[in-house]
């Protein structure tokens, strides 16, 4: 079983922030894209994952996000 150092939550907004920066970065980027790239890179799980695109998505998977 794998354990993580990071606190719970940690690489949920670690993910989070990695978005902002990312958007900014390339508007025209697709937002899912951004959101699977940093769930990977934060080792999200499923849920975590489920949560930002049901967030950050609410319905159109191009939603402008500021």
């Amino acid at each position: 079983m794998r354990e993580s150092l990071r606190p719970r939550g940690e690489a949920l907004r670690g993910a989070a922030r990695r978005i902002a920066v990312r958007r900014a970065e390339a508007p025209e980027a697709p937002l899912v894209q951004l959101i699977t790239e940093a769930a990977r890179h934060f080792d999200l799980s499923p849920s975590e994952e489920q949560l930002l695109l049901s967030d950050l998505l609410p319905g159109n998977p191009e939603a402008a996000w500021p």
